[in-house]
């Protein structure tokens, strides 16, 4: 597949984070692709390595952290020409280069929007300010873009909301403001991480919905990072499955709900409600707990708690399976269990 088609290309990414004179590895050989305008959802378990990931692609990582990678590519396209960046090269995680990428190119929208949000500046003058630093754009030309930004994502009243303060907002609204920060520069690939947890269903479905219009009539390319598996069937084109650092399946949103490859996945799909669920029937949990990141398994991380394993999955190095073309599944017996109702 050439690079106009791919906008990222992460291979063989690992970060450890070193905690008292030891170094846990967190991050485990990590790979997948962004196709251009499609969404991308990475899914698993709380503690599994999704932010860690992507905080590791953005270097957000922090000082105690090694992150390590055979290549991390983000093919940015001017005037039908690919500019590669390659992002494990670029030394300073603060520096210029890596300044340049964050917001025109790559942006982030977090998990809890007051987090993002500085509590005492305006909500106009905090969206505003990455287009005044990366353009160089006067004040009042980018107050104006930050209204039609407002109006395009649905923020009543922008005139006046525009110089409110973050607590003078609603939950959904906050998310709309952070989201509008991350856009503002107009970047290719949108990276949102959990950006519906804190909010209620009816908001989350907007939000949601805002991030599907997006990529459909803008062409932007996105990673969502979640746990609702629900949310993934709705959005995703391509679904990365984690589970202790380590990519276990990797294919298509049918490959993954309609061919199931891995005894994780399958696990998963089980837990999540369904209409008409009867009232005597429970939802399936996955037994046992997730180890701790610092300890060190050999052979398949979930073996312990997966009701297929053998002796051979407790050993060695447990390579990627191709099932199909660019169906992608980490384990030895991926052929010969029942597949999910």
């Amino acid at each position: 597949m050439d690079n106009q088609q791919i906008i990222l290309d992460v291979k063989n990414l690992n970060t450890s984070f070193v905690s008292d004179h030891k170094e846990v590895r967190i991050i485990k050989d990590v790979s997948f692709q962004v196709k251009r305008g499609t969404t991308l959802a990475v899914v698993g378990e709380s503690g599994c390595g999704k932010s860690v990931t992507m905080n590791s692609i953005m270097r957000f990582t922090g000082s105690n952290a090694r992150v390590q990678a055979e290549n991390i590519q983000y093919n940015a396209l001017q005037d039908e020409k690919i500019i590669e960046h390659h992002l494990e090269r670029i030394k300073k995680p603060n520096g210029p280069e890596m300044r340049a990428l964050r917001g025109p190119e790559i942006s982030m929208v977090f998990q809890d929007p007051m987090s993002s949000l500085n509590p005492v500046y305006k909500v106009g003058d905090q969206v505003a300010e990455g287009l005044i630093q990366h353009t160089g754009m006067r004040k009042k030309e980018a107050r104006k873009k930050v209204l039609e930004m407002f109006c395009k994502l649905g923020i009543p009243d922008p005139e006046e909301r525009i110089d409110s303060y973050p607590h003078q907002f609603s939950g959904g609204m906050k998310q709309r403001v952070v989201i509008a920060i991350a856009l503002i520069c107009d970047p290719e690939l949108i990276i949102c991480d959990e950006p519906t947890t804190a909010l209620d269903v009816t908001i989350q479905a907007q939000i949601m919905e805002l991030l599907k219009g997006l990529q459909i009539n803008e062409g932007k390319s996105i990673i969502l990072i979640t746990h609702n598996m629900g949310l993934v069937a709705e959005m995703a084109d391509e679904v990365c499955v984690m589970y202790m650092g380590r990519v276990m399946e990797f294919g298509t949103l049918e490959d993954i709900f309609d061919r199931t490859a891995h005894p994780y996945t399958q696990a998963l799909l089980k837990s999540v409600p369904v209409l008409g669920l009867a009232d005597d029937q429970r939802l399936e949990t996955i037994p046992g707990s997730t180890p701790n990141p610092a300890d060190l398994i050999e052979g398949c991380e979930f073996a312990g708690r997966c009701p297929y394993t053998q002796k051979s999955c407790r050993k060695g190095k447990i390579p990627a399976f191709e099932v199909s073309p660019g169906h992608r599944v980490r384990c030895l017996k991926y052929d010969t269990f029942p597949e999910v109702d």
